[in-house]
């Protein structure tokens, strides 16, 4: 488990997975959470870290589903809260698309049959001001990744 007291170790978390994904280690990383508990923060640090962040306006895709970032590699980043019965397309063609990183807000809807065989799940939860994560692989190459990512993060 990770405790991220504050924005500047959520940055830094997300920096690490921004690291994992251009090195061509990580590419599909979903969330899970409450409302509220640090997810779209997370994304928006990630896809800020990534090449060509400055041509991406990073935003809670709550209301347009899916919302893609001109970075590199490029993001599709959904969020699944308002989906719980229906998959969005773009999500579906994402699945197998290998030059594209997926990152999905509420991925307890997508029912595990759709689930890639490599992916990061990302557990948040929250108490006040900290969020504390658990980080589970699935897939032998991103369990591999796993203790990369749990390094201790410092201010």
């Amino acid at each position: 488990m990770l405790v991220l007291t504050d924005l500047v170790h959520t940055q830094a978390f997300a920096q690490t997975l921004a690291q994992a994904i251009c090195a061509g280690q990580l590419r599909h990383i979903f969330f899970q959470g409450t409302l509220g508990c640090g997810k779209t923060t997370c994304i928006r640090y990630l896809v800020e870290a990534l090449p060509g962040s400055e041509m991406a306006q990073v935003a809670s895709p709550s209301f347009s589903i899916c919302n893609r970032y001109p970075v590199q590699p490029p993001v599709l980043h959904c969020d699944l809260y308002r989906c719980q019965s229906d998959i969005p397309w773009e999500l579906e063609e994402a699945l197998e698309d290998p030059k594209l990183i997926l990152l999905v807000e509420w991925s307890e809807f997508l029912p595990k049959e759709l689930w890639p065989d490599e992916v990061l799940l990302v557990e948040f939860s929250r108490k006040l001001e900290e969020r504390s994560l658990v980080l589970s692989a699935h897939g032998s190459q991103t369990a591999k990744l796993l203790p990369a990512l749990k390094v201790p993060l410092t201010r």
